[in-house]
């Protein structure tokens, strides 16, 4: 443990909250569609997801990562609705779904809000950096603006740049007044949110958060970043008198 980290960051979407609840990335993608009028089922999204894998892992279509950019979430969500033989398949609809992923309804995690009011009865600065559409700012200052202010809530599409990039994680402590040494990065991205803060953005540390605990075999981690299971086990590298 430690006394000089005196800002913590988070990822949002499936850190601090998770959409529509404990569900499948297809269940997701299948109320995102449905919202949108795009009246797809559960199975045939599900089956449409397999065949676009397929296709993938066969090299009939690219192989896109780790969905980060907007133009890369756009293209699956495309990618995705071809396979559904949608018709309308323009960047206009996919950029309009990419957006109305925010107005899906979210919940906290239970461990969410006993760890951002320790931080914040502690002094503790806490920020948000999220790869997500500028739509989501008024949820988040809704759902979180009495934990953090409006100018600590970093968002890709605002930026134009995205984790794990090093500006937007040295814009982030440049916002917070912070060095990146003085600053904690928690996501449940082991290569984007945490590895990158630390190996880009120089943060002291970086907190991979893997809530299910069901990757087998995980790799060696780079120095100062650690593997937690639970938001509260962030406290277990913070040390406050």
């Amino acid at each position: 443990m430690s006394d000089n980290y005196k800002c913590v960051l988070f990822d949002w979407d499936l850190t601090l909250t998770r959409v529509i609840g404990d569900v499948s990335p297809e269940e997701r993608l299948t109320a995102l569609f449905q919202k949108e009028g795009l009246p797809y089922t559960l199975p045939e999204v599900e089956e449409a997801i397999h065949t676009y894998n397929k296709n993938v892992e066969t090299g009939q279509l690219k192989r896109i990562g780790k969905k980060q950019t907007q133009r890369e979430i756009a293209q699956f969500y495309k990618d995705v609705l071809a396979q559904l033989d949608h018709m309308e398949l323009d960047w206009e609809l996919v950029n309009r779904l990419y957006d109305a992923y925010s107005f899906l309804p979210h919940s906290l995690y239970e461990d969410t809000l006993p760890l951002l009011k320790w931080l914040k009865k502690q002094g503790i600065a806490i920020g948000i950096i999220s790869n997500h559409s500028r739509q989501i700012r008024p949820v988040i200052e809704e759902t979180l603006g009495q934990f953090v202010q409006p100018e600590h809530i970093i968002l890709s599409q605002e930026e134009g740049v995205h984790k794990p990039t090093k500006t937007i994680f040295k814009t982030a402590c440049v916002r917070m007044g912070f060095e990146p040494e003085a600053c904690v990065f928690v996501g449940n991205d082991l290569y984007v949110d945490a590895i990158g803060a630390v190996a880009s953005g120089g943060y002291g540390l970086g907190l991979w958060l893997d809530r299910d605990a069901r990757l087998k075999g995980v790799p060696a981690l780079p120095e100062r970043v650690y593997r937690i299971t639970s938001l509260m086990l962030v406290l277990d590298y913070i040390y406050y008198d």
